[in-house]
């Protein structure tokens, strides 16, 4: 993922500016429902990669134990924004609550909840969320401006 793509915080989300782009579309010309999956990603990635303050893949270490996506409206060809911010924190859990928007981020085109556990990729086995990291999520799911 380029170093130059950034979300910033707004309303309470973190907010990443993204064309749909043409390989996106199934053959009736809106986005695909499975493509909405890679939206989320891309908005977990950057908030990831700016709470810890890594970029490498190997840097992810979560892994995904449930996807729920509420579709609202298609999307065709077009500029749209994906929100993210964190939900609920458990031990060794918490969720990402993730919107896709279109027009200028006026409409929800989907939602969804994203439930992950912490991993540890060396031992092959979850881990308990740790004090600081614990802050830092929480810090992700107050208003920001």
């Amino acid at each position: 993922m380029s170093s130059d793509i950034r979300g910033e915080w707004r309303g309470g989300w973190y907010v990443v500016p993204h064309q749909v782009l043409f390989r996106d579309l199934d053959p009736y010309s809106h986005v695909n429902n499975a493509v909405f999956l890679s939206y989320f990603e891309m908005g977990r990635a950057l908030l990831w990669f700016d709470i810890t303050g890594k970029r490498g893949a190997r840097d992810l270490d979560f892994i995904l134990a449930r996807n729920e996506i509420d579709y609202k409206q298609q999307l065709a060809l077009e500029p749209i924004e994906i929100c993210t911010r964190i939900g609920a924190i458990r031990n060794t859990s918490f969720e990402w609550l993730h919107e896709v928007r279109r027009n200028g981020g006026t409409e929800v085109a989907a939602s969804g909840r994203v439930v992950c556990v912490l991993y540890d990729w060396a031992r092959a086995s979850k881990k308990s969320i740790d004090d600081d990291l614990r802050r830092k999520l929480t810090a992700c799911t107050a208003e920001k401006s």
